[in-house]
């Protein structure tokens, strides 16, 4: 079965939306950890000892995996925004052969 030009847009389209959520995620995660302390010294004020080393260890190590996250949605959108151009060429392609066999 040969995918239809209607399939071939309904498809970059879905695409397209599910790379917009992406990026939409992904932008929240950017300020998730602001005004978070990360250092022992800033984490003092809350934590006492050891525990201030651990959560800032913590905290830290967070925001790394959030940047990474962020980075990983990115790059999905992104993918996804290339696969859906891509099915938009492949919708006009078969289009104009439509027209070419019509004609």
């Amino acid at each position: 079965m040969t995918t239809t030009r209607h399939q071939l847009l309904r498809q970059a389209a879905e695409k397209e939306a599910l790379a917009s959520t992406f990026a939409r995620y992904a932008k929240r995660l950017t300020g998730a950890f602001d005004g978070v302390p990360v250092r022992r010294q800033e984490c003092e004020t809350y934590w006492s000892g050891p525990a201030a080393g651990r959560f800032a260890a913590r905290a830290a190590g967070l925001r790394r995996e959030l940047a990474e996250l962020e980075d990983s949605c990115l790059a999905t959108a992104e993918r996804l925004r290339r696969r859906a151009r891509r099915l938009r060429e492949d919708a006009a392609a078969a289009a104009a052969q439509d027209d070419q066999w019509a004609g």
